[in-house]
C-alpha cells in the first residue's frame, strides 16, 4: 500500500502536476489568564451595587476595525458602554501569553485611553496603552457595578 502511495507522487511530480508544499498552521492566540480580583468584577445579587443600562447605539463597531475608546475613572470597574451594549472583561494577558504587569494592571484600573477592536459579533478585545490585551464579552442588558474610589 505504500508503494503505491509513493508511486502515485512520483508519478504526480513526474507528469509536471503541482503538488502543494505543506503549510503551518497559523500561532495560536495566547490563552485568557484571569484578571486580578476585583478588575470588572459583576457584583453578586446580595452586593450592593449600582444598575446600569447601554446608552450608545448599536452598529457603531465593525468587525476587525480599531477603535479609540477611553476607559472611565474606575478602568474595567467602569461601564464599558459601546456598540449598545456594556461589555464584560472576561480574562486577559500581557501581550504576549503572560501575566498582566503592574504597569499594564495600572493602565486597567483607572481611566486611560485604549484602543478596541470587535472580534465577532459578541467578543470584543481592548489593547491598553502599556500592551495589555483584554478580552470582553457583549453583555444583554443593564449590569450591576460597584463604586470606586
Amino acid at each position: 500500500m505504500i508503494l503505491i502511495a509513493v508511486a502515485a507522487s512520483l508519478f504526480a511530480v513526474g507528469c509536471g502536476s503541482n503538488v502543494p508544499a505543506p503549510t503551518s498552521s497559523p500561532s495560536p492566540r495566547p490563552s485568557l489568564l484571569p484578571l486580578p480580583a476585583n478588575m470588572g468584577v459583576i457584583p453578586g445579587e446580595d452586593e450592593f451595587s449600582t444598575e446600569i443600562a447601554p446608552h450608545s447605539r448599536r452598529g457603531e463597531l465593525e468587525i476587525g476595525v480599531a477603535r479609540n475608546f477611553p476607559l472611565a475613572h474606575c478602568g474595567l470597574a467602569s461601564p464599558i458602554d459601546i456598540d449598545g451594549s456594556l461589555w464584560d472583561p472576561i480574562g486577559g494577558h500581557n501581550g504576549a501569553g503572560g501575566a498582566l504587569t503592574e504597569d499594564q494592571v495600572g493602565d486597567l484600573i483607572n481611566g486611560t485611553q485604549t484602543v478596541v477592536v470587535l472580534i465577532d459579533s459578541d467578543t470584543m478585545e481592548l489593547l491598553s496603552a502599556n500592551g495589555a490585551v483584554v478580552t470582553l464579552t457583549r453583555h444583554d442588558g443593564p449590569r450591576g457595578y460597584f463604586g470606586c474610589d
